[in-house]
Order: C-alpha cells, then structure tokens, then sequence
C-alpha cells in the first residue's frame, strides 16, 4: 500500500509564498506499506520532505518532492529502523485528447534515491560484488484511458539498481543461486472502477 499525502504550506499558513513558476508549497509524505507474510518478506519506508506545484506554461501539470527517508522494515536489511537517504520525486500528468468517449493522458513519475548507506553496510553477494547499493532510480510511464468510473492503462516501469539491489549480484535465499535483475524495463495492464 502506498499513499502521499502533501499538506499546503501556503493554506496553513494563510501565506501566499508563491514565486517564479512555483505554484504552491507543501509538507510532502510518501508512505509505503508492504504487508509480507512475515520480516525477511516486508518492506515499508516513510518518505518526508518539501513539495512544489510547477506551472510550466503548458497544458500539463508538474509537480516536484525531495524528501528525506526513514526505513522501517527492508528484508531484514542493515538499514532496518533509521534514517537512510534521501528521495527526488517528479510527476507530471498531460492530458492528450478525448477519446472514445473518455479522455486519454500520460502520466509518469521518476524516483531517484541517493545518499543510502545500504550499499556500504550490505556484505557481498556470492560474486563477490556488494549486495546492495547506496542510490537506485524508479520511472514509471503510463498511459491511461480514464471514464466516469472505469479506467485503463498501459504502464512501462524502468528500475536501475530497484529497491537498492545491486544488478546482477548472485544470492541464495536457500532455494540455489540466482543472479538478481535490478536493472531494466517491465510493464503490466491495469483495469480499474472508481465508485
């Protein structure tokens, strides 16, 4: 589960504290819950920082957080329950045109996550290369096809070292080795309702 909740600096402190192309500031939250089934499969991290609104002068919206980051839970890895780095998120949302009888948009946002100590506390893999890494990237493209209730979309997700796994590092969580794909492309389709 995830949720980001942003709080306008400028509506609780009745001040416009607009300038240049920025719209709006706010206390930014990203909040990732991951339920596994128990502690070496769960993952849950509590981003906080400064968010801005962007006009950019074009049909579009632009938004930007930085973040600093606190790690709850990570696959019982050695930055467990501690401040751990920080995240630069941009998202932005164009709508394209109407489309059989909904409207069709891109949507994408790229995570880029730096300054972790992960990497230099993680212990090698079998190969001999670190386990994990200190920085990792995250971009996700979609297009959508949205109606009053149903939407549809296509999604291509980039990682590069996702979730701080060093590509290619090889493991073995008991069941063989195995070379880790931190680094590439994936995709899936989603169909959804909105009541």
């Amino acid at each position: 589960m995830e949720i980001e909740p942003r709080f306008s600096i400028d509506k609780l402190t009745n001040t416009d504290l607009s300038f240049g192309p920025f719209k709006e500031w706010y206390f930014a939250n990203n909040y990732i819950y991951d339920m596994g089934r128990n502690k070496d499969g769960r993952q849950s991290t509590w981003y906080m920082g400064l968010g801005t609104d962007i006009d950019t002068g074009l049909p579009m919206s632009l938004s930007m957080n930085v973040y600093a980051k606190y790690q709850w839970q990570n696959y019982g890895a050695a930055n467990e329950n501690e401040w751990d780095g920080y995240r630069f998120k941009i998202k932005y949302f164009v709508p394209i045109t109407d489309l059989w009888g909904g409207q069709l948009s891109y949507i994408g946002f790229t995570n880029f996550d730096w300054g972790s100590d992960l990497g230099d506390d993680s212990g090698n893999a079998i190969n001999g290369i670190k386990t994990r890494t200190n920085n990792s990237i995250a971009s996700s493209h979609i297009l959508a096809l949205n109606y009053d209730h149903w939407h549809y979309s296509v999604v291509a997700r980039y990682w590069h070292d996702g979730g701080q796994w060093n590509d290619d590092a090889e493991l073995n969580f008991g069941n063989g080795n195995f070379n880790v794909r931190s680094t590439g492309w994936g995709g899936y389709l989603v169909v959804g309702y909105n009541f």
